[in-house]
């Protein structure tokens, strides 16, 4: 199996993830909130894919039960960490969030929601970056 190649696509995916995101924000910031629920639900679901069939089964791969400062250098290790647990908060609450608006037509629940998706939003974003990083520790 092709790991680089599918480090690649994944990487790809996250970038075509990250457009979904910052063009659902506009999409919002003109009023259009169904769209933007609709196009945050597909953001969610697509980076829950990513989780399941790449970044979960590489994680456990590196070594999960322990040996992840064994088979990798100290800082790639760290960045590890840091990608994985910024990203499962971020998939967390964005499913949360989702999930608790249904694509309701209430936009109401949407503004309640505010704080909690800048929060998610900066912490997806965390996790974006730290992935890039990784992705060049592993792959230069």
């Amino acid at each position: 199996m092709d790991y680089f190649l599918i480090a690649q696509i994944n990487l790809v995916l996250q970038v075509v993830i990250a457009a979904i995101l910052v063009t659902s924000y506009l999409v919002k910031r003109r009023g259009k909130f169904l769209k933007h629920g609709i196009m945050m639900a597909v953001g969610i679901a697509l980076s829950m894919v990513s989780f399941l069939l790449v970044m979960g089964p590489s994680l456990y791969s590196l070594g999960l039960g322990g040996s992840l400062f064994e088979n990798l250098p100290f800082n790639t290790s760290i960045t590890v960490i840091l990608h994985a647990s910024f990203g499962s908060v971020a998939e967390i609450l964005g499913l949360w969030i989702v999930a608790s608006w249904r694509l309701k037509r209430d936009y109401q629940l949407c503004i309640r929601r505010k704080k909690a998706m800048r929060v998610t939003f900066l912490l997806w974003l965390t996790s974006l970056l730290s992935g890039i990083a990784l992705f060049a520790q592993l792959y230069q």
